[in-house]
């Protein structure tokens, strides 16, 4: 098996945990490896570190899959740690169950498995291949998944940003099993019924459940607007929390469409309005009507891709904030989401609170929430912690 030999100075986060091997770590490769060849990765006195897929046409050569000597990444690999990640969830987090049968079972590095997410959807389950490693290797994941989850229906969807570095290209599809044309599912007690043709990532945000739940707890009463509303999940939870009008917004009528029929499963449309609209021209719009909210949840896509994207995703989330704490009454909350995981959490409330001075408003932050733990990540992997949601009373 050929070696990725790393250079001095890059190996230390490597021996704590980290499970990324950046190209410019890479002093060479000792032996042939073609794309998605499981490589060992050794220090610069050869010492072994792990071993992962083989990545050259990505800022990623190398993402360590294990750090046990020898072992073979096959079918039972995959299954090992399929059992691992279910029997966590299942133990500590008590996923699945009756409220919510929708979760994520496979986050990447935080399940020892890089380059593969997995979702579960009552009785299918979506998965993204990010690498060509865990592509060529696609037939034993499948099989694995469907012996350890007992699904029935396995749906392939795509990730363009990965896969185009990585060189294969995949269109949402039915990959094993019975064909289906919607995710049917349950969380925090919704009902959800996603046509999984036209949808974001792997279907559905289980990452915001935490988020969705504290918002709940706040809106007694309250006037809301959901910004990037996507399926309107922050809208259920303002809704059964109490709210008395929640204004929905987003720029897919796709994405409405199935918010206002989950709306009406949970049995309070009526309080419900719903708005087309991109966030650069709505949130303007909104302003020259001189409208108010008591509560706003701001949800934008990703900003920063990578740290070179950091300053424009500054630029934006200060502006875009500066816009909703505007939109938002004296004693309000603004719940802001940033889930670029070049943005550290320090960065992003700092962003935030100068787009609050811009407005000439105070803010004070109550909360700061992170990514549900169904999505866990090594403890030496800060990268992995991406999602930020600032709780934040405007006065």
């Amino acid at each position: 098996m050929a070696k990725v030999r790393i250079r001095p100075g890059h190996v230390r986060p490597l021996w704590a945990g980290h499970p990324w091997v950046y190209a410019q770590a890479v002093a060479g490769l000792e032996g042939k490896a073609e794309p998605g060849d499981l490589v060992d990765v050794v220090d610069p006195q050869g010492k072994w570190l792990g071993a992962g897929f083989y990545s050259p046409g990505s800022a990623l050569a190398v993402r360590i899959l294990s750090r046990e000597p020898g072992r073979e990444v096959d079918e039972s690999f995959f299954r090992e740690r399929f059992e691992q990640a279910a029997s966590m969830r299942a133990r500590l987090l008590g996923l699945p169950s009756a409220e919510t049968t929708g979760y994520r079972l496979v986050h990447a590095e935080g399940d020892g498995l890089p380059g593969l997410i997995v979702d579960i959807y009552g009785q299918a389950a979506t998965l993204q291949l990010l690498t060509i490693g865990m592509k060529r290797r696609e037939a034993e994941i499948l099989r694995a998944l469907r012996d350890v989850t007992g699904v029935t229906t396995i749906v392939e969807m795509p990730s363009r940003e990965h896969q185009d570095q990585e060189g294969f290209r995949v269109e949402p599809t039915v990959v094993a099993g019975a064909e289906i044309s919607e995710l049917v599912f349950r969380e925090r007690g919704f009902e959800h019924r996603l046509p999984f043709a036209g949808a974001q990532k792997t279907g559905f945000y289980f990452d915001q459940r935490d988020n969705r739940a504290r918002l709940e707890s706040m809106c007694q009463g309250m006037r809301v607007l959901d910004l990037c509303s996507y399926v309107g999940s922050f809208a259920l939870a303002a809704g059964r929390g109490g709210a008395r009008e929640i204004v929905v917004a987003d720029r897919s009528e796709w994405a409405l469409g199935i918010a206002q029929a989950a709306c009406e499963r949970a049995g309070f449309v009526e309080r419900c309005s719903f708005v087309k609209g991109e966030l650069k021209s709505l949130l303007p719009q909104l302003l020259e009507q001189s409208e108010q909210f008591d509560v706003i949840v701001l949800d934008p896509p990703k900003l920063a891709h990578s740290a070179r994207q950091l300053e424009r995703a500054r630029s934006m989330y200060r502006l875009w904030n500066t816009q909703a704490v505007r939109l938002t009454r004296p004693g309000g909350l603004l719940v802001t989401c940033s889930c670029s995981g070049a943005m550290q959490p320090i960065d992003f409330v700092r962003t935030v609170a100068l787009g609050a001075a811009d407005a000439g408003r105070g803010a004070t932050l109550l909360a700061l929430g992170e990514q549900a733990p169904d999505h866990p990540t090594p403890a030496a992997f800060q990268e992995g912690r991406y999602l930020k949601a600032a709780f934040v009373r405007i006065s």
